[in-house]
């Protein structure tokens, strides 16, 4: 009996010993194929641009997007609702929104640029969402390959739209990438809005002094400049400021995008 409980209590021994060793020694995982992840080489020239911002999925996990800008010495507060483009703007001089049907202003759009509110009330929002609101559906953006401005090279993508996205579907931008950090730097554009038939790129935007606002990159300054025939021109003197960049899980109040009373409206097709 002695002998058998020595031989029990070894075999025991033997296979704790066994297990602890098992334990140190995980078995390698099988990889899976859906957490594969793309390489950088596989990814277009936008989603590298996007990635560089900090991501798409981090701008769309975000509700909203508010900022300070100041030309001029006048400073615009904007708020504007990521997920369906809901907007308001507020000035000395004026309030403008946008409450998923008509674009509104009071007391009127007279001051606002453009003198409409459909054409303003989104569009410091758009700039300052490039990359991201590129992902947006019927955007096309292809790949125009390298351009040198001022003797620095850069990676070119052309974004032109599908004829139902939105006012302008007719406008064309180019966006001028690092070709080493793939972070947007100019950015040419036509304006169709007001003119259909007569749009051209005679305008460029710097984008520079960028700042990681919650996990992405944000411009804080856009300078316009001449462009013409693919060279960047002097200084316009536009230089738009952005500061208190926030974004906002939630909008606290979205009653703020509804057209004020005495507000003048345009109606958005």
């Amino acid at each position: 009996m002695k002998t058998i409980h020595t031989t029990i209590t070894v075999a025991l021994f033997c296979l704790l010993i066994s297990c602890k060793e098992t334990e140190k020694k995980p078995k390698s995982k099988v990889p899976d194929v859906s957490e594969t992840s793309v390489t950088t080489e596989d990814l277009s020239l936008l989603d590298k641009c996007i990635n560089a911002h900090g991501g798409i999925n981090a701008w769309r996990s975000f509700t909203g997007l508010s900022y300070n800008l100041t030309e001029k010495g006048k400073t615009v507060y904007q708020l504007t609702n990521i997920k369906d483009r809901r907007a308001y703007l507020k000035s000395k001089d004026y309030e403008v929104g946008f409450d998923g049907k008509v674009a509104w202003a009071k007391p009127d759009a007279s001051k606002v640029p453009g003198k409409s509110a459909a054409f303003y009330y989104n569009l410091d929002f758009y700039f300052i969402g490039v990359p991201f609101l590129l992902k947006d559906p019927g955007v096309i953006a292809s790949e125009e390959g390298e351009s040198v401005i001022k003797g620095k090279a850069y990676e070119t993508l052309k974004i032109t739209f599908g004829s139902e996205v939105g006012l302008t579907p007719e406008d064309v931008y180019y966006l001028y990438l690092n070709p080493e950090t793939f972070r947007l730097e100019i950015l040419t554009y036509s304006v169709s809005y007001f003119d259909k038939q007569n749009a051209s790129i005679n305008s460029a935007k710097v984008y520079s002094d960028y700042i990681e606002v919650q996990g992405l990159m944000m411009p804080t300054k856009m300078e316009n400049f001449a462009w013409k025939d693919g060279e960047l021109g002097e200084s316009t003197n536009h230089v738009r400021l952005f500061s208190n960049i926030r974004f906002l899980d939630k909008i606290t109040d979205e009653s703020v995008f509804e057209a004020l009373q005495g507000s003048t409206t345009e109606a958005i097709n």
